[in-house]
């Protein structure tokens, strides 16, 4: 599956988000985790996503089989970070990949 979407945020601390956000959604999915710094979530119908914690930035890839999927997957992504992150202002501008 080609990439649809990718955004790169600036949190506070990127590795400690991307940690967060696994143990958050293990109990719902099998994740993907090689490393500290790297997860793939499977986030189910809706296709998968990479996270990638690289110096101040968490870098996200989704990979969905349709514009309604990926319109949903972000949302959920961005609400998700910004709740773990406590912070509103974490900005998000999605660009199609």
């Amino acid at each position: 599956m080609q990439p649809a979407s990718h955004v790169t945020v600036a949190p506070t601390d990127p590795a400690k988000l991307l940690r967060t956000l696994c143990n958050h959604w293990r109990h719902k999915f099998e994740i993907e985790r090689p490393d500290d710094a790297h997860a793939r979530i499977p986030f189910g119908d809706l296709g998968p996503a990479d996270f990638a914690a690289e110096g101040d930035a968490l870098l996200v890839t989704l990979y969905t089989p349709d514009a309604e999927a990926r319109t949903r997957l972000q949302d959920v992504i961005a609400s998700h970070l910004r709740r773990f992150e406590r912070s509103e202002d974490l900005a998000f501008d999605w660009q199609a990949a």
